[in-house]
């Protein structure tokens, strides 16, 4: 294993610049040995790894993947570097073990998601990469088909995105940069629900979703696009108490889901 001890060597300066210019490569940070794995069997093809205790380094990669031409190439691009350096690399306080470059796995086709989904969660506009990660991870949990990025929401391929998912963005179909307009012609084609949370839309504990639904779910602070609610079929609203207007977007998507989660196991 190579020890690099130089913040101006030439490969720690590519680690930087992914960091700080993320569409110069389009290169995914990915921190600690379980997200690495979950990144590795998604598809996505490591690059640089960076770690400071080589102890037990390769043992632990090699769960993974236990084959001489992994171990080789892993070997060459695994380097050891200070402390110092770990903590600039991290995008976190606390680094871990291990921080690593990869290029993401292929984007799945849109067309073909469509085709083969039960549910789907579009996102409008959401920026913020917190709530974008936390609505991957209940995603999955609540059995969804896939996640469909209209354009204008942060990339999922952000590392705050893929650390608040803990490991969904890596395990459930993604599709982002879409454009609305082609994304509810596919939908209507595929004979897809549309539906959109809307705080005037039916009562969601009383609503009945289809076998196919297309959930959409909007921007933080200004909500869905006109576009989006003029075009779904349905809208629904989340019975609230008390004085409160509404909730964050995270929030109020795992709420819908788990209607349609728990509307689906009462119909099977």
């Amino acid at each position: 294993m190579k020890q690099i001890e130089s913040r101006n060597n030439p490969i720690i300066k590519r680690a930087f610049k992914s960091i700080n210019s993320p569409n110069s490569e389009n290169l995914i940070v990915v921190e600690g040995y379980k997200l690495l794995g979950e990144a590795l069997k998604s598809g996505a093809k490591p690059e640089m790894l960076f770690v400071t205790d080589e102890a037990n380094v390769m043992s632990q990669l090699f769960e993974t993947r236990n084959d001489d031409f992994f171990q080789s190439k892993m070997e060459k691009i695994t380097y050891k570097v200070s402390k110092g350096l770990m903590r600039e690399l991290s995008t976190v306080t606390n680094p871990g073990e291990i921080i690593a470059f990869l290029t993401p796995s292929p984007t799945p086709d849109l067309e073909e998601i469509i085709k083969s989904s039960k549910m789907l969660v579009v996102l409008d506009r959401l920026q913020d990469p917190g709530n974008i990660g936390t609505i991957l991870r209940t995603s999955e949990a609540m059995g969804v088909s896939a996640i469909v990025l209209l354009k204008g929401c942060c990339n999922p391929n952000n590392h705050k995105v893929i650390r608040a998912a803990m490991g969904s963005s890596f395990r459930l179909p993604i599709v982002s940069n879409i454009e609305v307009e082609n994304l509810f012609k596919l939908l209507n084609k595929n004979s897809y629900m549309t539906v959109c949370a809307d705080m005037k839309g039916n009562n969601l504990k009383s609503f009945e979703f289809a076998e196919k639904t297309a959930l959409f779910m909007g921007q933080e602070g200004q909500g869905l696009s006109d576009y989006i609610v003029d075009n779904c079929h349905s809208k629904v609203s989340i019975p609230m108490f008390g004085q409160v207007e509404s909730l964050n977007v995270a929030t109020s998507t795992a709420i819908c889901l788990y209607e349609w989660a728990r509307n689906k196991d009462k119909g099977q």
